[in-house]
């Protein structure tokens, strides 16, 4: 007798549809493993990328998970194992890697570095440190950047501290100057030293000619200063500041570093503590880490980073030298006279993307820009991520208007190729503009809905968040971003004509609103540093509840700015010093309503 026959049939079917349930269960396990590949520092590329016997290499973990199926809601994950993983050239991603999440095993434990480590240090009867590095003396590799123990070391620089400053423009306003007697030497590696010349929002870097100590004239190899007038020499203000790098006979501070390009043998004066043995030293070897790109109408989709750290990219400046114009665009001057800007280019870059997200991210030590969601991307996040100690913008969202199509600029031809919905938030922002001083924390172009919001960000040269890119009220598709609830603090340490948030060009539908914006100093140079700096076109914004307080000049200035909002914000300002500035602004533009202006002397601490 068949004991089934006399059970509850609900029973019997519970008991005949329990090993059909533990089929699917398994096979759905097989399934999701099959999705899933293991790489590891010291594994085995020829191994089949499970959690025991993962593979070595990004590249082979990619391609293993490029072969699985990409079924419908199924993920596709590869994940890194503690270590580092160094690339010399850039892991590149395009429409068949849609829908893969990289993930760290352990957060902030998996790094990808384009770095190189140097060793072999000798060290000198003065205490310096040396050694050769290969490649240098013959032309085939040369670094901007040296970072000891994960600190960016200081390229050898006189004044060690501080800046000269210009006592008068040559004839040219271009080529030369005068400086104080005696500051300024001639030293024997002269064709090595490099200018580093600050105008009021931006720098030229550039090497100098000679220097001649009976006149106290400094000459340049090229041009300082782009093209436009406004860069010439003495036009912001008669003793503009300047500092020189790059000689050994600069190298005479802890922590200061310099590479001879004809004999490639590299100095460096060690911090008090610091040991050959117990210093490693990196320098930066690829020129991008991470290039995602699209294809019109198959763009790169959902494609995740997750709790992985960035580091040490490579970037070199255009040999003739850089003349930043704004935010890291700067002139190549090209050997055929040239003179369209390019941007200083990001380590991590998306192009014609759609719903990726890079989270729990550290991306720092870098000669360029940081990451960028760039032409054509949509609805791309950043979050919870830092992006510290970069050499140019931290973050790029958008594009300018260089791209042409149907012999137009893009925005006019193709508006709604702008990119849209990205999100930056909950990120820390710091430390940008280490060479470059003219970058930005943040630099939102031609966009239409970017939110920047809950973000620290803070010790910047120049300014924290640049929205827009027209300099004047001419229509375009910027328009609906957000910059909401983010911290900004202790930005425009060096430049001027800058702010907390600086904005340009009609943004219809943009709201800057809740933010803290504090501890900017007064500007160095010839115009104001400002909280928010409202520039040229800015029209139909509205700037709401932001908190300003413990600057020097005005919380807000608006320069040929058009119609906007202002209302709501609390802006606490020193004695004789106005809430607002209008520069070239009508002040009925300025439309306010239930701003609370306080003073710098009765704010509680």
């Amino acid at each position: 007798m068949n004991p089934l026959a006399t059970c509850p049939s609900n029973w019997r079917m519970k008991r005949i549809s329990l090993p059909l349930g533990l089929a699917i269960l398994a096979f759905a396990l097989l399934q999701s493993q099959a999705a899933e590949i293991h790489v590891a520092p010291g594994g085995n590329d020829t191994a089949p990328g499970t959690v025991a016997q993962p593979v070595g290499s990004l590249t082979r973990a990619q391609k293993l998970i490029r072969e699985q199926p990409a079924s419908a809601g199924e993920p596709r994950t590869i994940v890194l194992h503690n270590g580092s993983w160094l690339i010399i050239a850039p892991l590149k991603f395009g429409p068949e890697d849609s829908g893969v999440t990289w993930r760290a095993a352990e957060p902030g434990k998996a790094i990808i570095s384009g770095g190189r480590e140097l060793k072999g240090w000798k060290v000198n009867a003065d205490a310096s440190w040396s050694l050769t590095v290969p490649g240098v003396a013959d032309g085939r590799f040369f670094f901007r950047e040296l970072f000891a123990n994960s600190r960016r070391a200081i390229r050898a620089r006189t004044p060690n501290e501080g800046y000269f400053r210009v006592e008068r423009a040559g004839a040219d306003r271009r080529t030369s100057f005068s400086f104080k007697a005696g500051e300024v030497k001639r030293v024997p590696d002269m064709d090595q030293v490099e200018l580093g010349f600050l105008h009021d929002w931006s720098i030229t870097r550039v090497g100098v000619k000679s220097v001649d100590e009976t006149t106290s004239t400094l000459t340049t190899m090229e041009n300082i200063g782009s093209s436009a007038a406004q860069f010439a020499i003495d036009h912001f203000e008669p003793h503009p500041r300047f500092y020189l790098e790059n000689s050994a006979s600069y190298l005479d501070a802890p922590g200061e570093w310099f590479l001879d390009r004809k004999t490639g043998v590299l100095g460096y004066r060690p911090l008090p503590g610091e040991s050959p043995e117990s210093t490693t030293a990196v320098v930066p070897v690829a020129t991008q880490l991470i290039n995602v790109q699209g294809e019109p109408g198959k763009p790169v989709r959902g494609l995740r980073f997750d709790g992985i750290h960035f580091e040490h990219c490579a970037w070199q400046i255009p040999a003739r030298g850089y003349a930043e114009g704004q935010a890291t665009y700067h002139e190549p001057r090209a050997a055929d006279g040239g003179d369209l800007r390019g941007r200083v280019p990001a380590a991590i870059s998306f192009e014609l993307a759609e719903g990726c997200v890079v989270s729990g991210a550290r991306i720092s030590q870098l000669g360029g820009g940081g990451i960028s969601f760039g032409s054509r991307t949509k609805g791309c996040v950043l979050k919870e991520s830092i992006v510290t100690d970069i050499s140019g913008n931290g973050i790029f969202i958008g594009e300018d208007g260089s791209r042409t199509v149907e012999g137009r600029t893009w925005w006019q031809s193709k508006p709604d190729e702008a990119a849209t919905g990205n999100v930056v938030e909950n990120c820390l922002i710091e430390r940008c503009g280490q060479q470059f001083s003219g970058a930005v924390g943040i630099w939102v172009g031609f966009t239409q809905g970017t939110i920047v919001r809950e973000n620290e960000i803070r010790d910047l040269p120049y300014t924290g968040v640049s929205l827009g890119w027209m300099w004047n009220p001419t229509p375009t598709p910027s328009g609906n971003n957000l910059v909401e609830a983010n911290n900004i603090h202790h930005v425009m340490q060096v430049l001027s004509d800058g702010g907390g948030i600086y904005t340009l060009g009609r943004q219809p539908g943009t709201v800057l609103r809740g933010n803290r914006i504090h501890d900017i100093p007064v500007n160095l140079g010839n115009a104001e540093s400002n909280g928010l700096f409202i520039d040229e076109g800015s029209t139909d914004l509205v700037i709401e509840d932001n908190v300003i307080y413990n600057l020097d000049r005005s919380p807000l200035r608006f320069h040929q700015a058009g119609v906007n909002q202002v209302r709501n914000n609390l802006l606490v300002v020193k004695d004789g010093v106005p809430h607002i500035r209008y520069n070239s602004t009508p002040e009925p533009n300025i439309q306010q309503a239930g701003n609370v202006i306080a003073k710098e002397s009765e704010r509680q601490p």
